[in-house]
């Protein structure tokens, strides 16, 4: 084995130690679990579908399904892919987690493949993968059972065929197309978000005439092979709604917001100028050491995620996950800058390195002095109770077979870990004929009721569920309070959110048991 490819099987190998360790310690949260139910349907009925007859999946008060409760709020990739796991290892955390921890142990190879490509540059493609293997938000969303793992690996592709098209590579364009389409089908904002990234790169950079009709022929080519499903996703109406909502207010808000969690959690532009600075300082004079990795391809890659960036401030959701499938293309700049820097001095190189990955930004934001990594090591080498771990033990000890439970957020773990009847949550499942439920969880009660990008109904279906529960005669019911703090979220992935260990203090889940008849 040559010596770059024993580094990137090294590489792999702590990628792969960081992503699998402890996988199923945390219980999945409420889009993992939407994604798990909706696997489970499509093993059950062929397609994803919200509503079985019993239980009803939705967070979006209904508007996430159509007239037959076939899912149209998100592509599907995610739940076959989650189904194919079901079917061959059986339903549980660790069998949700694991096809899309396998595809982020692959997308570190695939990015060292990129890297080769674009720069012609082994040890720059190794660094890269470093890079990317030790990004803590990487590790977060590739462990999730969620459509996050396939984004990356798409988007990975999708730079690949990308470069090729332009360099006229044969099959560039079939590639580009096919890359393109799976990435649709992982997120479709994603996908729209990616196509005005390609644009912006090759227009700014790239742009010739008949480069630029093979760009539009791929990018035909993988809407006619989506166009059916651009309809069954309602994508227009999407965009319809999204366009109404907007302002300048709004997009310029939201873009601070993403540059604001890039510098963060994903690529300091901050740092990575002081290190080209630094870079330019040293080499001053010395003609012979001014040359710089792909100049082009660098200036490229950060038009691609400006553009991304630029789409993404257009949506009425405001998340860091849409900046996920961005995190390859930050890993190459990152390695550029910091192979152009060990020309010139080594050790300002692996300072400027060490600054990049171990230190956490959003900590000096708030006057502290945190790593990310290290927090993260600690997450998946220790127990880290959460909220829906703690009702579901609690559950499975104490709970009847057909019971129900009301619980204010939290339904589709519970009704992913149980096989009890659950209602409550954002699903805005109407109570009338209900049976007094035999448990109450009440934990905070809803959010983004009045806010822009809210479920149309959710405002009202939160004052007929608070009704509901003004009517309930509480003495019948038993309190019981778990030995566990209401974090919300058992796992969200997002780096603003995301807890690493369990905190102390707080407000502890209670339930209540009906006791008198």
């Amino acid at each position: 084995m040559s010596r770059p490819l024993g580094m990137l099987a090294l590489i792999t190998a702590l990628g792969a130690a960081l992503i699998f360790t402890n996988l199923d310690d945390r219980y999945l949260w409420e889009d993992e679990a939407e994604t798990a139910l909706l696997a489970q349907r499509v093993l059950r009925f062929g397609v994803p579908i919200a509503w079985d007859g019993r239980d009803l999946i939705s967070q979006r008060c209904g508007t996430d399904y159509d007239a037959n409760y076939l899912w149209r709020q998100t592509p599907w990739a995610q739940f076959y892919v989650t189904a194919l796991s079901f079917k061959l290892f059986g339903a549980d955390t660790l069998t949700a987690r694991l096809p899309f921890a396998a595809l982020g142990v692959l997308a570190i190879v695939s990015l060292y493949v990129l890297g080769v490509s674009l720069f012609g540059d082994r040890g720059l493609a190794l660094l890269a993968a470093a890079i990317l293997v030790l990004s803590v938000p990487f590790l977060l969303y590739v462990r999730q059972t969620r459509y996050y793992a396939i984004a990356v690996l798409a988007g990975i592709w999708v730079l690949y065929f990308f470069f090729a098209l332009v360099r006229d590579r044969r099959g560039a364009l079939l590639g580009l197309a096919l890359a393109m389409t799976v990435l649709f089908h992982a997120n479709y904002l994603v996908f729209f978000a990616t196509a005005a990234g390609l644009a912006l790169a090759f227009v700014a950079v790239w742009f010739e005439t008949r480069a630029a009709l093979r760009l539009i022929g791929a990018v035909v080519a993988a809407l006619a092979i989506n166009l059916s499903w651009l309809a069954i996703f309602e994508v227009r109406g999407k965009v319809s709604y999204t366009v109404a909502d907007l302002s300048v207010q709004t997009f310029a808000v939201r873009a601070w917001q993403y540059l604001s969690w890039t510098e963060l959690y994903a690529c300091s532009v901050v740092l990575l100028t002081a290190l080209v600075a630094a870079r330019s300082l040293l080499t001053f004079g010395r003609p012979q050491q001014q040359s710089w990795p792909a100049l082009r391809v660098c200036v490229s890659l950060a038009l691609f995620a400006l553009g991304h960036i630029l789409v993404l401030s257009a949506a009425p959701f405001l998340f860091f996950r849409y900046l996920v499938s961005l995190l390859p293309a930050f890993a190459l700049l990152e390695a550029a800058v910091i192979r152009a820097l060990w020309s010139a001095n080594r050790l300002a190189a692996v300072a400027g390195c060490a600054l990049l990955l171990f230190v956490d930004r959003a900590d000096l934001v708030h006057a502290s002095l945190g790593s990310t990594p290290a927090k993260y090591v600690y997450e998946i080498t220790h127990h880290v109770p959460g909220p829906i771990g703690g009702i579901v033990r609690h559950l499975r000890d104490h709970a009847k077979p057909g019971e129900r439970i009301f619980i204010s957020y939290g339904d589709l773990p519970l009704r992913f870990y149980t096989d009890l009847e659950v209602r409550g949550g954002l699903g805005c499942q109407g109570f009338a004929g209900w049976p007094l439920p035999d448990w109450i969880i009440d934990r905070f009660f809803r959010f983004g009721t009045n806010e822009r990008g809210s479920s149309p109904g959710s405002a009202e279906d939160a004052e007929r569920t608070h009704r509901y529960l003004r009517e309930i005669p509480v003495t019948r019911y038993d309190e019981t309070r778990l030995p566990v703090v209401d974090t919300v979220w058992e796992n969200i992935p997002e780096p603003n959110m995301h807890i690493y260990r369990a905190p102390t203090d707080g407000r502890r889940i209670t339930v209540h048991r009906k006791v008198l008849p």
